[in-house]
């Protein structure tokens, strides 16, 4: 009876520390993950509305986000970055500088800037003054 115990022990006790370090494991991981992105999102822009501010964009950004966020087209900055937008999408501006431009830290991050600032669409005209309506004299009532 005694050896039918002590398995079941063992047995409780193996799966127990196999069930902690899995908890370790993917505790470590959320934690790289919660570092490496920085923080929340930015928040959400009005439809249509885009950013002008080149200083905010950060490393952890991608070219499509980018290129949403301040309206120029993927393309243009994947063509002056010098690489292929195919499987480099959903790669942030520090993995695309460490896999393209190891010997220079922040180059993607500088040129993705350069380019925004010449091509981005020219600013929305600001919308004429609406002109005053002219006074109403209400109407006299009908018999």
């Amino acid at each position: 009876m005694t050896d039918r115990s002590d398995t079941k022990r063992i047995l409780v006790t193996g799966l127990t520390l196999f069930g902690c370090l899995l908890i370790f494991f993917f505790g470590l991981r959320a934690v790289h993950a919660f570092r490496k992105f920085g923080g929340p999102p930015p928040p959400q822009r009005p439809s249509g509305e885009v950013e002008s501010d080149v200083e905010r964009i950060r490393d952890w950004m991608t070219v499509p986000f980018i290129a949403r966020m301040y309206g120029v087209p993927e393309e243009i900055l994947f063509d002056a970055l010098g690489i292929p937008e195919e499987g480099n999408r959903k790669k942030s501006l520090e993995e695309l500088n460490k896999k393209y431009y190891p010997q220079s830290d922040g180059m993607v991050e500088e040129i993705i800037k350069t380019m925004i600032l010449t091509h981005r669409p020219p600013p929305a005209p600001d919308s004429p003054p609406v002109p005053d309506a002219p006074p109403t004299t209400p109407l006299p009532p009908t018999p």
